[in-house]
């Protein structure tokens, strides 16, 4: 809104000498003077390059995994071997290696010349060169030789490509010793099979022990016959015993049936005994009970009777002899007395039918027992009987078996002889390796593989590989790194445009306060490229031509600080520096410098042509080498007109700014108000 004002004639002269209305570019102007003063619009613009940048930053650091991307890593191939002969025939295993690895598709190979893969690796063309040197066939074929040589393979690479080069080379010598490895072990396989150190006496042992054989075959053709002869016996007396055991099987048929029966019997004894103790119990026990006190009484009378007997009168005496028999028959103590046997005969009724009924009685039990065990007798002979029936099946087949047994052994005899034979000859005939230790540890490590880093970026002190230092390799991208870094952080305390903007152009006034800014921040680029340059310089970067890399070296740091003012003139100092920054770190995954070429992910590949930093890394590599090639005249090119266009576009911007700045003037003395700086209020 506006607010009134005291004088219309405090227009500023440039806004009335220069009416623009509600133009095209003034509207335009507002819009985007609107845009970074919304805080919802800066929310959503560092959402959506913040965070992917934080996120990229993290799986980069975490989970970046060069082996996923070895398919699109450019790998310069070469051999220069000169090929060998083997048994009278010559091959080239190098060429052959070279052929079978650039038709595999496992990794991105490039069949050059071994000075063109060098010269590529120098030039950023491939990540990495593989060559096989000119003996690479002569020393595989020398396995068996007195003094064999393991063949060596070299591989380049150049940090110059990529600081993270020697990450991804253990990748890629794997894969491609991967790929090696089956030519060498078919090549080693030849040099084995014309020679083996310890064949020949092996061969003469193996001679001896087929003399041996051949003896013992005679010995297994006599024990075969034996076999077959005693197999037809044993055939006769299996039908004879399986004849016996359906006997066997018969008779304890029976058996079992008979002590069945004897059990139901028994059952049927052990009823009726037990009604004849009933019977006998009601009878005698009652009149037992009667008779008892007869017999408590016999004692009393027996001294009467006694007395009686020794009566003069005949008569008397044989009345009480008559008498004491009598009493004897009715006492209990005497065991022949008819009231002892009434006793026993009680009792043995008792007995019996307990003996017939009771399962734990020694007879009844005896009984079951044998049923029992005349049940399993029975079972096994059934199952004696089955085996044998099966046996007696078997035994055709147990006879054919016999008889190709025999005809084996003839066989396996005339084979011995064969064998004996064969072995002498070629006993004869194998030869000798003299060097054993040598040959063997060929075979555990076919080759020898050299790395050399052209332009390491680090450099491992005292044989320690865990302290190591800086290296010439990293000159160029400390450079490129710490130039469009300290361009960052001079943006945030330096003001991209300065000094005043009284200018009656609205042109000039947009452009003079950016061109002095970006005079400032070319001057500071300079002195940063300078700075870095010289502590390159200090761990040993040395480019062939110092006079003409320390313009590049101006020209990339004028590039950084112009490329980054931009975003602090369109976006704000807060804004503009975050996303400057942002926009950093993903030059960083794409231009080359550290992550070696093909091993970034897909998503970032498209910042690698549109990212000054990656043409102010080919530019540096360039002049290092003296190559003043397309790619070097490409990038400069691309430096001048990035850093050209950063200036235009950020004048631009703030001409749309300066012609909204005007319509609001314009529309205050309009209305009397009082304009207030930056716009109205």
């Amino acid at each position: 809104m506006t607010v009134p004002v005291d004088n219309p004639e405090s227009v500023s002269p440039q806004a009335k000498s220069n009416p623009v209305g509600n133009g095209f570019t003034a509207r335009l102007g507002v819009a985007l003077r609107r845009v970074p003063q919304r805080r919802s619009i800066q929310l959503f613009v560092v959402a959506l390059l913040v965070l992917p940048a934080i996120i990229s930053g993290i799986y980069m650091w975490t989970m970046w995994d060069p082996e996923l991307y070895l398919k699109d890593v450019p790998v310069a191939v070469s051999t220069d071997d000169a090929g060998g002969t083997s048994d009278g025939k010559f091959e080239n295993l190098g060429q052959q290696i070279l052929d079978d690895m650039t038709s595999s598709g496992e990794l991105q190979f490039h069949k050059v010349s071994s000075a063109e893969a060098v010269k590529g690796i120098k030039e950023t063309r491939y990540a990495f060169a593989l060559i096989i040197p000119r003996d690479f066939t002569k020393k595989i074929y020398s396995v068996t030789d007195s003094h064999p040589q393991k063949p060596r393979i070299s591989v380049y690479f150049n940090d110059f490509n990529g600081t993270l080069g020697p990450a991804v080379a253990t990748s890629v010598i794997a894969q491609a010793q991967k790929e090696i490895a089956a030519t060498i072990g078919e090549g080693y396989a030849k040099g084995v099979l014309l020679g083996l150190n310890q064949l020949g006496d092996g061969l003469k042992d193996a001679s001896v022990g087929g003399k041996q054989l051949k003896d013992g075959t005679k010995q297994l053709k006599d024990g075969t016959s034996q076999l077959a002869n005693g197999i037809n016996q044993v055939a006769d007396g299996v039908g004879q015993l399986k004849n016996g055991s359906g006997q066997l099987h018969a008779g304890t048929t029976q058996l079992s049936d008979g002590t069945g029966q004897l059990v139901t019997g028994t059952k049927e004894l052990g009823s009726g005994a037990t009604q004849i103790r009933d019977g006998v119990g009601g009878i005698i026990t009652p009149l037992l009970a009667q008779l008892e006190p007869l017999s408590k009484n016999v004692a009393a009378l027996m001294p009467a009777v006694d007395a009686l007997a020794l009566n003069s009168d005949a008569t008397i005496r044989a009345a009480a002899t008559q008498l004491k028999s009598l009493l004897n028959e009715l006492n209990t103590e005497a065991p022949n007395s008819t009231i002892g046997q009434l006793a026993q005969l009680r009792n043995g009724t008792v007995e019996l039918a307990r003996q017939l009924n009771d399962p734990k009685a020694e007879y009844l039990s005896g009984v079951l027992s044998l049923n029992t065990g005349a049940k399993q007798l029975n079972e096994g002979a059934k199952q004696l009987d089955d085996g044998l029936g099966e046996l007696h099946k078997g035994m055709p087949d147990l006879k054919n078996g016999a008889a190709a047994l025999k005809k084996g052994s003839r066989d396996l005899d005339t084979g011995a002889s064969q064998l004996s034979s064969g072995l002498s000859d070629g006993s004869a005939q194998a030869p000798h390796i003299d060097d054993v230790p040598a040959s063997a540890n060929m075979f555990a490590a076919p080759m020898n593989v050299s790395i050399d880093n052209l332009q390491p970026s680090q450099k491992v002190i005292n044989n320690d590989r865990s302290h190591k230092e800086i290296d010439r390799g990293a000159g160029p991208v400390i450079v490129v790194l710490g130039a469009f870094l300290l361009s960052i952080l001079m943006w945030m305390v330096l003001s991209p445009s300065r000094g005043n903007n009284n200018y009656a152009s609205a042109l000039k006034r947009a452009a003079m306060p950016t061109l002095r800014g970006a005079r400032l921040g070319a001057l500071g680029g300079i002195i940063f490229g300078l700075l870095l340059t010289s502590y390159g310089a200090l761990i040993g970067w040395n480019p062939h031509n110092w006079a003409s890399m320390l313009p590049i070296v101006m020209l990339v740091g004028v590039t950084a600080a112009v490329s980054t003012q931009l975003f602090v003139v369109v976006f704000g100092r807060v804004y503009g520096s975050i996303i400057s920054f942002v926009f950093f770190m993903y030059q960083i995954f794409a231009f080359g410098g550290i992550f070696p070429l093909g091993t970034t992910p897909p998503a970032f590949r498209p910042f690698r042509d549109i990212a000054p930093m990656t043409y102010a890394h080919r530019a540096l590599l360039r002049t290092h080498l003296s190559l003043y090639d397309n790619m070097f005249w490409i990038s400069i090119l691309a430096l001048v007109i990035m850093s050209m266009a950063a200036i235009v576009i950020g004048v631009a911007m703030r001409y749309l700014l300066a012609q909204a700045d005007r319509v609001d003037e314009l529309n205050v003395a309009s209305r009397g108000r009082t304009p207030i700086a930056g716009g109205t209020v």
